[in-house]
């Protein structure tokens, strides 16, 4: 690590402490990014299952209707339920098809949803055609059919309803053989009221207008020719035994009454119309059988009357379409009640997934949510763990890079003020080959004191060998003189010492430069600011020592001077 620190300037390593902790907070902001983005997601996904609920809402909503325009027309079995029901459809079926485009778990609801919607809608359409085949109305369908030919019949049977007119009739008769009889006024009045009562229930009956046209005229011959009748009646008790133009009218007038009389004709065809309302207002089962008795006694009462036969024949015929046209309107009902139920089962399965559809986009919501929340407060907390850390890294990047750069200039601080004031024996750590300004200024301190201390050691040596020379000249006994000869070997002993020592530097700096020279060589004109600077601080240093050299070269001629 120091090596690698000391190839860098003090700019590049601020720049490079500056730079990791740009690209700390670059991750810091990547991490923001990344978080934000992850919110972004979940808002989207929130968006999705918004879109699914809302829509499995409308569709929820959509199908409620589809059942009230249903219901509507099964009640009213009017066409405009059932096209507010296609309507209806139609626009639940676009809902599920945009909720198919949601998700796919939204596709696989929404497959299934149209599969059931598609059956569902088949069986209405089913009863709707049911229905009008049926009849939507009175006078539709088969509704209309039957209708029509019974309506006919009941025109037809009041034409037949005679049963008043013939008991008037024969009341009349009576009150005749009465005044034969007993020969009292009060009877001839009752004929005469009787004929009147009878002329009124002629002219309020349903009879066809040359029936009732001849009837009246059989009335009047009765009545003007019973009155001779009843006054010699009276007078003399002269009946002719009962008979005269009067009974031949009678008889006349029964004759057409019985050839327009069917007994019980209209009540009938009435009670019949009561039993197919009642099929019709309730759908019992129960009431077609009773149409088809009471449709086998009018066949049996026109059978029996003395009606002409073409009469008989067309209500006959006219009975029997009715009776078609009932049973196959019963038929019809029994089938629409089958494809009602086909229907109901339908909507039933159809229902069921709709709601299980809301119930699930509103748990998976909900679930959505939780997580949301879950993951954003982890997100948010490790967000400040991110940040903390990267605040810490900051720092212990700066502390870590100053530390590098203060610690040095500290160490050279105390050498100077070792070199100011004593005599430094420590020196500042410093790498061969380093860029760093504070590594040159240490090597150029440490040259600093090595240099100091080699002239000191030069001086004080050089001073210890003058001295040993001027006590030895001035020795005056052989002690003195050879304790003298012993400081000066010692002295010559340590200069030798220390010419060895800048013998050893100087070969060192001609190793470095004779380097130095070797890769100008491999490599011409590629002088680096390294090089030249080591060039010259071996230059310098060699200067140095051979001015050293060159003072040891003076002394020993200033020394006999002195």
């Amino acid at each position: 690590m120091d090596k690698f620190f000391s190839k860098l300037r003090i700019g590049e390593k601020i720049g490079l402490g500056f730079t990791l902790v740009g690209l700390l907070f670059v991750g810091v902001a990547w991490h923001y990014h990344q978080t934000l983005a992850t919110v972004l997601g979940d808002y989207r996904q929130l968006q999705v299952f918004e879109v699914r609920k809302s829509l499995a809402l409308e569709i929820e909503i959509e199908l409620a209707a589809v059942r009230d325009a249903e219901k509507g027309f099964l009640i009213e079995h009017q066409e405009a339920f059932a096209e507010e029901t296609d309507k209806r459809l139609r626009t639940l079926n676009d809902k599920v098809a945009a909720l198919a485009a949601v998700d796919q778990d939204s596709r696989q609801t929404a497959a299934a949803l149209q599969g059931l919607l598609g059956t569902y809608e088949a069986r209405f359409q089913a009863v709707a055609d049911a229905w009008r085949v049926m009849g939507l109305d009175e006078d539709s369908g088969l509704q209309g059919a039957f209708r029509d030919k019974v309506h006919r019949l009941q025109e037809l049977a009041a034409n037949y309803n005679v049963d008043r007119l013939y008991t008037q009739l024969l009341q009349i008769r009576r009150s005749e053989k009465d005044l034969a009889l007993r020969q009292a006024p009060a009877y001839r009045d009752r004929v005469r009221r009787l004929i009147v009562e009878f002329r009124q229930l002629l002219e309020t009956s349903e009879l066809q207008d040359a029936v009732s046209q001849e009837l009246l005229a059989e009335l009047t011959i009765y009545a003007t020719s019973f009155e001779p009748y009843a006054e010699g009646a009276l007078k003399g008790g002269n009946i002719s035994d009962g008979k005269g133009l009067f009974r031949d009218a009678a008889h006349r007038i029964e004759a057409l009454l019985n050839a327009y009389h069917v007994a019980e004709l209209e009540a009938s065809v009435l009670q019949l119309r009561r039993r197919e309302k009642d099929f019709l207002l309730r759908g019992d089962e129960s009431y077609p059988p009773m149409v088809v008795a009471i449709a086998d006694a009018i066949r049996t009462q026109i059978a029996g009357s003395l009606i002409a036969d073409a009469d008989k024949s067309l209500l006959l015929g006219l009975l029997q379409d009715y009776q078609k046209n009932f049973l196959a309107l019963v038929a019809q009902s029994k089938h629409i009640g089958t494809l009602n139920r086909e229907m109901t089962v339908a909507a039933d399965l159809v229902a069921p997934l709709v709601k299980q559809n809301v119930d699930q986009a509103n748990q998976m919501m909900a679930s959505r949510v939780a997580e949301i929340t879950e993951s954003s407060d982890a997100s948010t907390r490790l967000s400040l763990i991110v940040v903390g850390c990267a605040i810490a890294l900051g720092a212990l990047l700066a502390v870590l890079i100053t530390q590098r750069i203060v610690r040095r200039v500290r160490l050279m601080a105390g050498l100077l003020d070792d070199l100011a004031y004593g005599s430094p024996t420590t020196r500042v750590p410093t790498l061969s080959g380093g860029r760093d300004e504070i590594n040159a200024m240490g090597e150029s301190l440490n040259s600093l004191v090595d240099h100091r201390a080699t002239f000191m050691r030069w001086w004080k040596e050089s001073m210890a060998e003058v001295n040993a020379r001027r006590e030895l000249a001035s020795a005056s006994s052989d002690e003195k003189q050879d304790e003298a000869m012993l400081d000066l070997r010692t002295a010559t002993i340590a200069k030798l010492q220390l010419l060895n020592g800048i013998r050893a530097r100087l070969l060192k700096h001609g190793e470095h430069v004779l380097d130095i020279s070797q890769r100008l060589q491999a490599a011409p004109g590629s002088v680096t600011e390294q090089d030249a600077k080591a060039l010259e601080r071996a230059a310098k240093g060699m200067a140095t020592l051979f001015e050293v050299l060159n003072n040891d070269d003076q002394a020993p001629a200033s020394s006999p001077e002195r």
